[in-house]
C-alpha cells in the first residue's frame, strides 16, 4: 500500500519530514556551539587560576591580551595580595607550593629567628672612653639648645641668627649678625681649655672675615657656659701672643651682645639683603662629579 501519493510537480510527505528534522538538528548544533564558545574564556581563566601554584614562581599565563598564552608575566607581577597585604615566602624545595603570610608579622618572625647574644662580650673598661665622649656629646647638645633658646629672644627684624653655619669646612655653632656687630658664639659645658679660646678666634679671623669684604667692624667670639649653676659675668680670656675670646654665663649672654653699641652694627636693610642673598635658589642642586676609578 502506497505511503503517500505523488502529484505532478510536488514533493512527498517523507521529504518534508526529513527536511524539518535536518533543520532542527542544524539549529541545535549551532546553539550548542555558541554555548560552548561562550563558556570557553571562563574555563581558560579557571584553569589558569588552578595552575597559579605552579606558575606563581616564574609568572602566570595571561588570557585575552596580545601576549597570548605562550608568554608569562614577570614573577613580581604575580606576587600580589588579593584581600590583605601579604608577602610570598620562597619555595623551600620542589613540590612545595607558594604560601603567603601577613607582611606585618614578617619582621617579627625574622627577628625571632635571629640568634641572641647573651652575656658580655667585652670587659667593662672597653666602653669607658666612648661613654665619656657620648656623655660630653649629650651635655653639649643640651648646652647648645639652651643657647639657641636664649638667642631666639633677639628681635628677628634687627638680628639674623644662623645655627651650624659651615664655612670653609668649619662648623660655627652660632653666627649672629645685627645692630651691634657680628658674633661667633660657642656653647661649652665647663671651664674652657686654652685651645677652646684660641681656635674660634682664629677661624673667625682667617675664614669668616674674608666672607664680609668691606665690613670694618671686629669679629667678636663668645664662649657661653650654658650649664653653669651660678652667674658668670662676661670676661675676656687670652694668653700672651694668642687670640682670645669672651666667656660668660647664659644669663648674661644677651646683655654682652647688646653692650657693644651700634657703631659697627648692621642695619635692617643690610639684614634683609643678606637674607635675600642667602635664600635657597631655584634650579638643580649641584652634585659632586662622578669619580672614575683608576684601574691601572
Amino acid at each position: 500500500m502506497p505511503i503517500a501519493a505523488h502529484t505532478t510537480g510536488g514533493h512527498s510527505t517523507l521529504d518534508l519530514v526529513l527536511g524539518i528534522a535536518i533543520l532542527l538538528w542544524s539549529l541545535a548544533g549551532v546553539t550548542a556551539l555558541l554555548t560552548w564558545l561562550t563558556r570557553l574564556p571562563r574555563r581558560c581563566r579557571k584553569r589558569t587560576a588552578d595552575r597559579g601554584g605552579r606558575h606563581g614562581r616564574f609568572g602566570r599565563l595571561r588570557v585575552g591580551d596580545d601576549a597570548g598564552p605562550s608568554r608569562a608575566e614577570p614573577a613580581g607581577a604575580t606576587m600580589t595580595a588579593v584581600e590583605h597585604d601579604t608577602i610570598c615566602e620562597s619555595d623551600p624545595g620542589p613540590g612545595v607550593g607558594m604560601t603567603t603570610r601577613p607582611a606585618e608579622h614578617d619582621g617579627r618572625a625574622i627577628a625571632a629567628r635571629r640568634p641572641s647574644v647573651p652575656g658580655p662580650r667585652c670587659s667593662p673598661e672597653t666602653f669607658e672612653p666612648l661613654a665619656r665622649s657620648l656623655d660630653t656629646s649629650h651635655r653639649l647638645a643640651i648646652a647648645e639648645a639652651r643657647v639657641a633658646e636664649t638667642l631666639g629672644t633677639l628681635p628677628s627684624d634687627r638680628w639674623l641668627l644662623q645655627r651650624y653655619a659651615l664655612i670653609a669646612g668649619h662648623r660655627i655653632p652660632f653666627l649672629v649678625l645685627g645692630e651691634t656687630g657680628v658674633f661667633i658664639i660657642c656653647a661649652v659645658t665647663g671651664p674652657p681649655a686654652w685651645d677652646e679660646l684660641r681656635l674660634p678666634a682664629e677661624v673667625a679671623e682667617q675664614h669668616i672675615v674674608p666672607t664680609l669684604p668691606g665690613y670694618t667692624g671686629p669679629m667678636r667670639v663668645g664662649l657661653c657656659r650654658a650649664l653653669a649653676t651660678s652667674a658668670i659675668e662676661p670676661r675676656w680670656w687670652c694668653r700672651p701672643g694668642e687670640a682670645g675670646a669672651w666667656m660668660m654665663g647664659l644669663e648674661s649672654l644677651i646683655a654682652w651682645i647688646e653692650h657693644f653699641g651700634t657703631h659697627h652694627g648692621l642695619g635692617i636693610t643690610d639684614l634683609r639683603r643678606l637674607r635675600e642673598l642667602a635664600a635657597p635658589k631655584p634650579g638643580p642642586v649641584a652634585r659632586a662629579p662622578d669619580v672614575v676609578p683608576d684601574l691601572g
